[in-house]
């Protein structure tokens, strides 16, 4: 078979929308690849036939109304290229072979019978689904800084949950229940489908919101693999909604815009305890955790 391969050039804040939307197209998965820090290369690949064009068309369309609802897709650039290769889907199967992230988190292809311990967290994630499986940094620094917080009567607020990693490994780390919220509707079935697929949809409340204005109550943690232009007006919001000593974790932040969100969060009673990096394509990205100053004081 012959696959047509679509890369759409649009910005980091675009992308997740961009990617979902090419797997409503039926992408056979999406790829991410960072040109730079503003920007990103997202590859889908369809089987190469009559059906490439109107493809190419709603695509086009979809990227057009985006400023609609406030979000750049610049520089929102398409390319097209014809694909020969009947190995081609088990060879992309291959570039995605399961890993390991911290202690006990291991992070499994559908396809993939991968031997694990009794002890492991698995999750169980296709890549390009949505936003967050595994494959960039952010997630990765994510996971390893929920691992270290969780506890076993924790209620967690997962802000922009995209793929519905961060709740999964919550609920499957020992969390009581978890409001994952997220400002995009079409990431929600994925979600949805997600927290079934691995059997925590019962302690899941999914809903489409912006941040914490629309859901209720009080948070032993908060947590957002989010950008940092979206981190910032989240962070007000989130001391009145911890308990006394309740912990946020933020991700989706270079290093250069670390000092920027460490100002934010010490304006709004809320100190930093750790911060973990990690550099993928000569970027630096951030994850930080922080408590509230009573909880940092104790």
């Amino acid at each position: 078979m012959n696959w047509a391969k679509i890369t759409v050039t649009t910005s980091q804040e675009a992308s997740e929308a961009v990617a979902n939307f090419l797997l409503e197209l039926n992408a056979t998965g999406v790829e991410f690849k960072e040109t730079a820090p503003s920007t990103v290369n997202l590859i889908a690949y369809y089987p190469l036939n009559d059906r490439v064009g109107g493809r190419m068309q709603r695509l086009r369309n979809f990227l057009s109304e985006l400023p609609t609802w406030g979000i750049s897709p610049h520089p929102a650039r398409i390319d097209l290229q014809p694909v020969k290769s009947e190995d081609w889907e088990e060879a992309w199967k291959a570039a995605f072979p399961p890993q390991r992230i911290g202690k006990q988190i291991l992070i499994t292809p559908t396809w993939s019978n991968t031997p694990h311990n009794e002890t492991d967290v698995v999750i169980r994630l296709d890549p390009g689904m949505a936003f967050g499986t595994g494959q960039h940094p952010t997630t990765r620094l994510s996971l390893k800084l929920l691992e270290d917080a969780i506890e076993p009567h924790y209620r967690v607020a997962d802000i922009g949950t995209g793929s519905g990693i961060l709740t999964i490994a919550a609920v499957k780390l020992g969390a009581q229940r978890v409001d994952a919220i997220e400002l995009d509707p079409t990431a929600i079935p994925v979600a949805a489908a997600n927290f079934e697929a691995n059997s925590v949809a019962g302690k899941v409340r999914l809903s489409q919101g912006d941040g914490l204005k629309d859901v209720e109550g009080k948070y032993h943690l908060i947590i957002g693999n989010i950008l940092t232009k979206v981190v910032l007006p989240i962070i007000p919001y989130c001391a009145p909604r911890l308990h006394e000593a309740g912990t946020v974790i933020f991700s989706g932040i270079l290093d250069t815009e670390l000092g920027q969100v460490e100002s934010v969060l010490e304006a709004n009673q809320l100190r930093r305890l750790q911060v973990v990096r990690e550099t993928e394509d000569d970027l630096t990205w951030v994850g930080i955790k922080a408590v509230s100053e009573s909880a940092a004081a104790l």
